[in-house]
């Protein structure tokens, strides 16, 4: 309030002596051009130069006003398409999860020209195609995504090689796959669609060699690289195992095996025996058996190592028995020391061991062993006993049925007419 009354007084004062200043020397300003001559006082002249500067000042702000008055209205516009291309695009994306192909694909298009990201609104738009069947269209909009930003031919060929795979198109996937691994080797999508796709066309041989990309990336996580590693060399194994004789081609695909994965998949030693004892590989197979049983007791590989024919049977004898002492009377590993006794020719042992393996868990394997057991040591009735005992084992349980007192006479069979 104080400062107010100052000011006022200030300019009443300062008004004062402007009138006193105007009264006492008006002076004169004489402005002649031509024959036209105008004469005012200074401060008249003053105030209408001060004048004419504020009108020119106006006029030139009104100027600009207007000449910037369309790109305004045009940034306006824009602005507004932008908000209404957003909206679109995500009504797009929800009718694209939710399953409405056309509609999306339609809405994703009609927001493209004026979205911020069109290169997403043409990649769901050609993924929305493929979920209708129009490949063409599914192909154009991957084409339109690339032009509306050059640096994502990695984008578009995962994108093509995933739809790809899922139609079932395994080879072009991986063709595709190949192209843009070429581009982006450590791309983890690249490595996880080149997995699938060799898994979906069982080539084991290149997803053996994937694999170690795979772990050293962490592009899947622990438990699915170990199913995949599993899978993987468990189907290399059968696929060599299958193709000859040759027992070398079988132990190099079982050196290239990680130890971490064998250990981890205990399976995979034991297909290794299966092969090994396919290919008549024994004594291979015995060493291995023996050694991997010092190390962790299997159950499988006792009884695989009880078929194999072995070059120095009392001495696998010996080991068995010793098991036996570490590990209890177990009747797989009672059977096992039974056939190497057979094998050593002990005949004593032979028949204790089968008889306490079949006294633990009779089944139709043991009972086989000792029905050839006993036929060949002169017993046909004992061996009979255990051959029909395997048969039932093996059959199961029989119905309760009336059966003849007495033999029959023998059927006479009947003629099938075949007119």
């Amino acid at each position: 309030m104080r400062r107010l009354i100052f000011l006022l007084i200030v300019g009443l004062l300062a008004g004062a002596g402007l009138i006193a200043l105007v009264e006492q020397d008006p002076g004169e300003v004489v402005i002649s051009y031509g024959s036209t001559t105008i004469e005012t006082s200074i401060w008249v002249g003053g105030f209408l130069w001060l004048l004419f500067w504020g009108i020119l000042v106006l006029a030139y702000r009104l100027l600009m006003t207007t000449l910037r008055a369309p790109r305004s209205v045009s940034g306006w516009l824009g602005h507004r398409k932008s908000r209404t291309a957003q909206a679109l695009t995500n009504r797009g994306l929800i009718n694209f999860i939710e399953g409405n192909w056309k509609r999306s694909r339609r809405q994703l298009l009609r927001s493209a020209r004026y979205s911020d990201a069109p290169l997403v609104n043409y990649l769901l738009a050609a993924r929305a195609s493929f979920r209708l069947g129009d490949q063409e269209g599914m192909q154009a909009y991957l084409r339109d995504a690339e032009s509306v930003e050059g640096d994502t031919a990695i984008a578009m060929e995962l994108t093509q090689a995933e739809l790809q795979l899922s139609a079932g198109h395994y080879e072009q996937a991986l063709a595709t796959l190949v192209r843009a691994r070429q581009n982006a080797s450590r791309h983890p999508s690249v490595l996880e669609l080149l997995a699938t796709a060799y898994s979906r066309l069982e080539d084991w041989e290149s997803l053996s060699e994937l694999l170690p990309e795979l772990r050293r990336h962490k592009v899947l996580d622990e438990h699915e690289i170990e199913r995949l590693e599993h899978q993987t060399w468990d189907a290399l194994l059968v696929q060599c195992c299958g193709e000859g004789d040759d027992s070398a081609v079988v132990d190099r695909i079982w050196q290239r095996i990680p130890g971490s994965v064998k250990t981890a998949n205990p399976g995979l030693q034991r297909r290794y025996v299966d092969c090994l004892v396919k290919m008549d590989a024994h004594d291979k197979a015995q060493r291995l058996i023996v050694d991997a049983l010092e190390r962790n007791w299997d159950a499988h590989l006792v009884a695989s190592l009880s078929r194999l024919s072995v070059n120095r049977p009392d001495k696998v004898l010996k080991k068995t028995e010793r098991w036996l002492e570490t590990h209890g009377r177990d009747p797989v590993l009672l059977l096992c020391a039974g056939r190497m006794a057979l094998q050593a020719k002990d005949w004593n042992k032979a028949q204790e061991y089968l008889q306490e393996s079949h006294h633990l868990a009779a089944n139709a394997e043991i009972c086989m062993e000792l029905a050839r057991f006993h036929q060949a040591s002169g017993d046909p009735k004992r061996a009979m006993e255990f051959m029909r005992e395997a048969a039932l084992t093996g059959a199961g349980d029989l119905p309760e049925l009336p059966l003849p007192d007495s033999a029959l006479p023998a059927a006479t069979p009947r003629q099938i007419d075949t007119q």
